[in-house]
C-alpha cells in the first residue's frame, strides 16, 4: 500500500483542502485513509461540526500500550461522504506532549490494509512534531507552493534537506492559486518534478468543507485537478506508486505521465531561480496551467459526493 504525505513550506496554500480532494477522488477499489497530522492543530473535525471521540488524540494514548496495525481503524471516522478520516489534534501543545508516540504512529499507518493520505501541514524546523517520522514511511511528499517569487525562494532554500529526507523516494511540487508562475517556469527554475496547479475553486472547496452543496462534486475543477495529481503520482486502480515511475515535468499530457522516466535532478543550490522567475516580459509570469477548462468526466469519485453531501 503507498503512503502519501502533502505538506507546504510556509503560509497555508491548502494543503487540507488538497489532501481532501485527493483522497476523495482516490481511484474506486483502493481503500483510502485520510489522515490529519498537522502539529497545529487538524482543520476537518470544526469545519464538519464533529464531535471527535476518537483520532490522532486517542490513538496516540492507545500506542503507549501496544498497538497493532489494524487497531488505527478503531481511532477512525467518515466524513459526510464516506471518507475515512483520522481527525487530528487540537493543536500544537498536543503534537509536543505526544510527539515520541510518531516512530510508533508512523509504521503502523505505513503498514494498514489501505493507501493513506497525510496532510503534515506547514513544515517545521527540522521536521518536528511527527513529521519526519511521517516522511519516513512516505512512499511520496507533494509540496504544495504559492506560485510567487517569494514562496519559490523559500521552496528553493528548503529543497536540499527535503531531498535528503526523501531519499530517491517521490517528491512532486504542486503551484497554487489562480495567476502567478507556471510549472514550467517552476520547474525550469527548481529542476523537480512540477504537478498541476491548484485551481481556485472556492465553491468546490466549500463542499468539501461541509460548508455548501454542489450539484456535481466531482465535475468540479479542483476534483478533476485532484484526479491528474493522483495520475501524476502513478496511481491506480492496479498499480501502487512504486511500480509507476512520475514524470519529471509540469502535467500537461496526463496518458504521459505514467508512462515517462524521472529526468536527474541537479543541484538545487545550482539553479538561478531569480534570473529564470523575474523575465523581462510581464505577460509570461501571469502563464497559468489549467488542464480542467474542459467537461469531461472524471475519475474515481462515484456518486458519494453529490449534492447534500
Amino acid at each position: 500500500m503507498t503512503l502519501i504525505a502533502l505538506a507546504s513550506i510556509k503560509g497555508s496554500p491548502g494543503v487540507t483542502t488538497a489532501a481532501t480532494a485527493i483522497a476523495a477522488n482516490w481511484p474506486a477499489g483502493r481503500r483510502v485513509l485520510l489522515v490529519e497530522a498537522d502539529p497545529f492543530g487538524g482543520d476537518l473535525a470544526p469545519r464538519y461540526g464533529v464531535t471527535v471521540t476518537g483520532g490522532l488524540a486517542s490513538l496516540f494514548a492507545a500506542a503507549r500500550r501496544t498497538l497493532t496495525t489494524g487497531a488505527v481503524w478503531d481511532h477512525v471516522h467518515e466524513l459526510p461522504g464516506g471518507l475515512p478520516v483520522l481527525f487530528g489534534l487540537t493543536g500544537v501543545h498536543q503534537a509536543v506532549a505526544n510527539e515520541k508516540a510518531w516512530p510508533v504512529i508512523a509504521k503502523a499507518l505505513a503498514g494498514l490494509d489501505a493507501d493513506v493520505v497525510v496532510d503534515v501541514g506547514r513544515l517545521l524546523p527540522h521536521l518536528a512534531g511527527g513529521v519526519r517520522d511521517v516522511l519516513d514511511q512516505a512512499d511520496a511528499l507533494v509540496v504544495l507552493c504559492d506560485p510567487t517569487l517569494e514562496a519559490i525562494v523559500h521552496l528553493r532554500d528548503a529543497l536540499p534537506g527535503l531531498l535528503a529526507v526523501m531519499r530517491g523516494r517521490r517528491l512532486l511540487v504542486l503551484p497554487t492559486g489562480s495567476s502567478g508562475y507556471s510549472p514550467a517556469d517552476i520547474e525550469k527554475a527548481l529542476q523537480i518534478a512540477v504537478g498541476p496547479t491548484m485551481p481556485d475553486d472556492p465553491a468546490a472547496a466549500a463542499a468539501l468543507g461541509n460548508k455548501h452543496s454542489v450539484k456535481k462534486l466531482e465535475r468540479t475543477r479542483l476534483l478533476k485537478w485532484a484526479s491528474v495529481v493522483i495520475a501524476e503520482l502513478g496511481i491506480d486502480a492496479e498499480l501502487g506508486i512504486e511500480e509507476v515511475p512520475m514524470v519529471g515535468h509540469a502535467a500537461t499530457d496526463t496518458a504521459a505521465a505514467t508512462t515517462q522516466e524521472t529526468a536527474p535532478v541537479e543541484p538545487v543550490e545550482a539553479v538561478p531561480v531569480v534570473d529564470e522567475l523575474w523575465p523581462e516580459d510581464a505577460d509570461s509570469r501571469a502563464r497559468s496551467l489549467d488542464p480542467f477548462a474542459d467537461e469531461a468526466e472524471p475519475v474515481g469519485v462515484g456518486s458519494k459526493w453529490e449534492a447534500g453531501r
